[in-house]
């Protein structure tokens, strides 16, 4: 699929590993996530920022296998985490999934999620040309 991507030097350029805008073709298909956190398969929620950003990336990636799609379809990422000086983790993370895809991001600090052992949660929108 050709995404068009839009980084206007009219305005800021980004401050990390993401886009401005994107511009998906049409009839493409689309996926949204629910908001997924770092609960494993067996139920376990793992430690610590880190370890609970790399769970949510597994379970975002099992759901766009399960749609016939990959990390190069998401157009839209949004991450809430509990502390907003864990923000320094993601760009790493990210790319480590990612590779050099970027998408549009947003990051919220967030005082709580719904559950108090959640440090993180991300949404993904991603869209496909078959």
């Amino acid at each position: 699929m050709s995404l068009k991507l839009y980084v206007p030097d009219t305005i800021a350029p980004p401050a990390a590993h993401y886009v401005h805008g994107i511009e998906v073709p049409a009839n493409a298909r689309w996926l949204y996530t629910a908001g997924q956190v770092g609960l494993t398969p067996d139920g376990e929620m793992p430690e610590g920022f880190v370890a609970q950003s790399h769970q949510v990336w597994k379970n975002t990636i099992e759901i766009l296998n399960a749609a016939n799609m990959g990390v190069e379809d998401i157009v839209k990422l949004v991450v809430y985490a509990r502390d907003p000086a864990d923000v320094k983790h993601l760009s790493g993370i990210r790319k480590e999934y990612m590779g050099d895809h970027i998408p549009t991001s947003t990051f919220i600090g967030s005082i709580a999620l719904a559950n108090p052992t959640w440090l993180v949660e991300m949404e993904t929108i991603a869209a496909k040309v078959d």
